[in-house]
């Protein structure tokens, strides 16, 4: 099964740093992919951002487990800051391992 690639924005986030998924791209990208969310989900937080080396869209990226915020009623995406980085590095990185 393909892990969901899901819309986050990485400037909202909660006390303990982890993206809030309130953003419409959000809900557009589940909707698209056909996934509700639910605890302990997997998902990839992605948010665009810069172009890279070539030209083309760049987006930043990370792995994250769904969680959900009953204090505040939202979904939160959590996630290792280490982690993230943008996909056109992670893919170079890819293709320099072969």
């Amino acid at each position: 099964m393909t892990i969901p690639r899901i819309y986050a924005d990485f400037n909202k986030l909660d006390r303990d740093r982890n993206a809030i998924l309130l953003c419409a791209g959000t809900w557009k990208d589940l909707e698209e992919q056909g996934v509700q969310f639910s605890r302990g989900m997997k998902v990839i937080l992605s948010q665009p951002d810069d172009i890279d080396e070539t030209g083309q869209p760049d987006f930043l990226e990370t792995p994250a487990v769904i969680d959900y915020d009953e204090e505040h009623q939202y979904w939160v995406g959590r996630f290792d800051w280490n982690e993230l980085e943008y996909r056109s590095v992670k893919e170079k990185r890819g293709a320099d391992a072969t």
